[in-house]
């Protein structure tokens, strides 16, 4: 699990190449484009030095979601997920004034930020070299449950020091941090009463941002 854990955090880290961890909210797509590019390449190389760049795949891409084909394996009881290039700049959503779509360090943030705060266990199995434009592919575990109403999310978010934006969009002033899309399809409801978010898009904002999507929080979930 240790190793796991920090080959994400490496990989974020080196892929982010000092860069600032939170997306420029009032970035051109120019600007954007660009720093997706750079990050592309030290990707590759991250994914070259440490034993993790291939040629395929891995898995069949059976399933297509909004951000990721995906795969479950029944041996290892995990979804394996690739991120598709012709979405979001092909590593995710990002909220921004003008451009929209994440880079590649920023993916690889929120996947930390996902363990972190919904106690998960996402990790970055490799890096496809995609003829340059590496997509990345990670496990999860699978979950079993059911999916709770958005009334019990709500208070679990609450709870946990967010305020709500808008329907499925929560907001921690202290650390900055959007969560969005976290609607019912996007959680579990554990045997024990445990909620587990699996598939939110979280996102950190600087605080400009952040009164922004307060103010207008239609175009949160416009986003899609």
């Amino acid at each position: 699990m240790a190793d796991t854990a920090r080959a994400l955090e490496s990989s974020a880290d080196f892929t982010r190449g000092g860069g600032a961890p939170a997306p420029d909210h009032d970035a051109s797509e120019q600007t954007r484009s660009e720093r997706v590019a750079k990050e592309q390449r030290l990707l590759l190389e991250w994914a070259r030095t440490n034993g993790r760049l291939s040629r395929n795949v891995g898995f069949p891409e059976w399933a297509r979601g909004g951000e990721h084909s995906v795969f479950f394996s029944k041996a290892k009881r995990r979804y394996y997920k690739v991120t598709l290039p012709s979405k979001h700049k092909g590593y995710g959503i990002a909220l921004g004034s003008y451009s929209r779509g994440a880079t590649p360090s920023e993916y690889l943030v929120r996947c930390l930020l996902q363990n972190e705060l919904f106690n998960d266990d996402i990790r970055i199995e490799r890096v496809f070299e995609n003829g340059g434009f590496p997509r990345i592919v990670i496990s999860q575990p699978a979950l079993e449950g059911e999916h709770p109403p958005q009334s019990e999310i709500d208070e679990m978010m609450i709870a946990g020091g967010y305020v709500r934006v808008a329907e499925g969009a929560y907001y921690q002033v202290s650390r900055g941090l959007l969560v969005f899309d976290l609607f019912p399809r996007n959680a579990l409801k554990m045997r024990t009463g445990q909620l587990c978010p699996f598939d939110p898009v979280i996102q950190l904002v600087d605080r400009e941002f952040a009164e922004f999507l307060i103010t207008h929080p239609e175009t949160i979930n416009r986003a899609w």
